[in-house]
């Protein structure tokens, strides 16, 4: 396995491990937000969200797995790079720095070197 593909496929691993991390906090997040005095719809879009992103960076690290094993996997790795690049943005602007935000950047930098280290397929 090449460089290129060792660097999508760990930065496959931290996003899948953060998507469960994050997942696994889906229970106290519902009772705090149940709990409060927010409308319903907003507790129901808390809930909705909160397991959004988990089955997104999921279903993203698979799609890197993927990509890293195909030949013409180059342009799906950069392309899809762009996804928690833009997550981690948002996270940073909204929450701030903390693991969750740094275990994203950390699987962008490895997806984007990884991407760019990838052979172009012919």
């Amino acid at each position: 396995m090449k460089r290129a593909q060792w660097l999508i496929i760990t930065g496959s691993i931290i996003l899948f491990g953060t998507a469960l991390f994050h997942a696994s906090g889906y229970g106290g997040v519902a009772n705090a937000i149940a709990a409060s005095a927010a409308q319903p719809f907003l507790v129901s879009a808390v809930k909705g969200l909160w397991l959004m992103f988990s089955s997104h960076l999921i279903i993203l690290s698979l799609v890197f797995v993927v990509a890293s094993r195909s030949s013409s996997g180059k342009w799906v790795v950069l392309a899809c790079a762009l996804m928690p690049a833009v997550d981690t943005l948002l996270l940073l602007r909204f929450v701030g720095i903390f693991p969750g935000s740094i275990l994203i950047a950390t699987a962008t930098i490895l997806f984007l070197i990884g991407g760019l280290l990838f052979p172009r397929s012919v």
